[in-house]
């Protein structure tokens, strides 16, 4: 629930605010609102302003309210003036279903992650206002449908009963919980709030700096046994075992988040989820059985390659994949002659980082070329490529490009973001992949330490029109051991932002990789310092050189 403002307190608190008159010029004309504040202006007839009828709303339920207030309405003089009248109780009431309603409108919907308990928000605020309020509350399933486990707040809490927290006093509590004291009264709380949610599909998550600790089980047993109603549900990573059934059914499942399993993790099955089309599994394992077919989205931080050939095979609903393919060490090589085809892939981050190990093995650059060999996307318009860190000369898998061209080709994409990471090749190479992609508007390119001299590259963006002619935002990052010539820079922003008949840059950053010192080399000051620099970021465009 967002915080009020003092505009909000006039329809809210309508008597309160005729006793200030800080308020009244938000709203009236400066000498009726001086009027207004000394109480100076006469009464002439008078009518009811229907926007403001509302404020009955907000008067009615309040019943620790004395009761010459529950019982005034907001009336509006012709001339701007404001007055109290009295007006039925019956006209300020309203029916629970309704109440329930507005209910819904007052969820914290900051995000799409499940809310935690706060007493300043709702649903619990909701039951400090009136008994009427509490009870409407409480009654309504959906309200509590929705929960993020912050087990990081438990702090010192007073002596209280679990009941107490849904009695008239419990916001008196104060929220600053001690672990050895509070963690049954957390539980039960999370108890209570699920039980509320009756059968109403559940939102579940934990805090992002949740740790396990093995008194924990109750609360993982809880939300476990509660698996058939899980609507959206958010493992943390950190998880030693899930007891889920093996043939578990997941009517309401549409979004998933699983922990790391270790390998001998029994099979979890999610076949049985009719609605599953959101994955997120950072270290993906064939121990759990996903629908491919139905997957819309799809996100792993690390991946084998013979699960991604499935994926690819199955999942023709794919509209957003993020795969990270490790070092691969096979016993036989994969088959990469079937042409996968995913008519609905938007967006694909293809990325991969090499192990540290001595054994025989395919490296992660020779994967992700290998994967595009097989892959047609025709709806591309997002595309990451490369290693997760810079490999530099040690990976020489990527210096052949063909397979990414073909890919280009095959899939005759229409790209609107291209990010190349970190691909250890030549100028010439990265300089030939970019001309294969001239609708791309969004360019990210960073350069791996095998290009010692980054001129080539630079200047390939000046004194071409057919060059990304649609260009309207870059990012150039590269090595402190890079040449870049600081009049190739200012040529690229002369070209790209002052020549008539060029699609100007709307964006242009520079970043140096200079082990997180803060000042920039030498040699690339003169940029900062210069006109054109200068002139273009006084303009107002977005315009950086930094260190990072």
């Amino acid at each position: 629930m967002r915080h009020a403002t003092d505009s909000d307190n006039v329809w809210a608190s309508p008597v309160r605010s005729l006793r200030n008159g800080k308020v009244y010029g938000e709203f009236f004309d400066e000498p009726t609102a001086k009027k207004l504040s000394q109480g100076t202006a006469s009464q002439p007839q008078t009518r009811i302003l229907p926007t403001i009828a509302p404020s009955s709303f907000s008067l009615g339920p309040l019943a620790n309210r004395p009761p010459q207030y529950q019982n005034q309405y907001l009336l509006v003089n012709h001339d701007g003036w404001l007055r109290l009248a009295a007006v039925s109780r019956r006209v300020l009431a309203l029916p629970p279903e309704l109440l329930a309603e507005i209910f819904y409108f007052c969820l914290p919907f900051h995000d799409e992650r499940p809310h935690i308990p706060d007493p300043n928000d709702a649903p619990l605020v909701l039951c400090a206002v009136c008994r009427q309020w509490r009870n409407v509350a409480l009654a309504t399933p959906w309200l509590w449908s929705s929960i993020c486990f912050d087990l990081s707040t438990l702090g010192t809490t007073y002596a209280m009963d679990s009941d107490e927290w849904w009695g008239e006093c419990w916001w008196e509590l104060y929220w600053d919980w001690e672990w050895a004291d509070s963690w049954d009264l957390y539980i039960d709380l999370c108890c209570s709030w699920l039980s509320r949610a009756r059968n109403t599909p559940l939102s579940i998550s934990f805090d992002d700096d949740y740790v396990y600790y093995e008194d924990h089980a109750l609360l993982l047993e809880l939300v476990c046994d509660l698996s058939h109603q899980w609507r959206d549900i958010n493992f943390p990573e950190d998880l030693p075992r899930l007891s889920l059934p093996v043939d578990g059914k997941y009517p309401f499942l549409e979004k998933l988040r699983m922990p790391w399993l270790p390998s001998e993790h029994p099979i979890l099955s999610f076949r049985d989820a009719p609605r599953l089309h959101d994955v997120c599994i950072p270290n993906y394992t064939t121990n759990i059985q996903l629908p491919w077919h139905q997957l819309t989205k799809f996100h792993a931080d690390r991946i084998d390659i013979e699960p991604c050939l499935e994926l690819f095979c199955y999942a023709s609903n794919l509209v957003d994949a993020h795969l990270d393919i490790p070092t691969y060490h096979p016993s036989t090589r994969p088959n990469y002659d079937t042409i996968f085809t995913l008519p609905q892939l938007e967006i694909l981050n293809l990325r991969g980082t090499d192990d540290d190990d001595d054994g025989f093995f395919i490296s992660a650059g020779m994967m992700l070329m290998s994967l595009l060999k097989c892959l047609k996307t025709p709806a591309l318009k997002t595309f990451t490529l490369g290693p997760h860190y810079d490999q530099g000369s040690i990976d020489t898998s990527l210096r052949d490009i063909s397979s990414f061209l073909s890919f280009i080709s095959r899939s005759a994409l229409q790209l609107h973001t291209l990010t190349l990471c970190y691909i250890p090749t030549t100028a010439d190479t990265i300089i030939e992949c970019l001309k294969a992609m001239p609708s791309v508007v969004h360019l990210e390119l960073r350069i791996s330490d095998d290009i010692y001299n980054g001129n080539p590259v630079i200047a390939q963006f000046t004194g071409y029109r057919d060059f990304l002619p649609e260009l309207q935002r870059l990012q150039i990052a590269f090595p402190k051991t890079t040449t870049v010539d600081v009049s190739l820079v200012i040529g690229l922003l002369v070209w790209r932002c002052m020549t008539v008949g060029v699609t100007p840059l709307q964006s242009c950053r520079f970043a140096v990789y200079n082990d997180h010192a803060t000042q920039l080399p030498s040699s690339l000051k003169p940029i900062k310092t210069h006109p054109v620099f200068l002139e273009l970021a006084a303009s107002g465009m977005e315009l950086s050189l930094a260190c990072i």
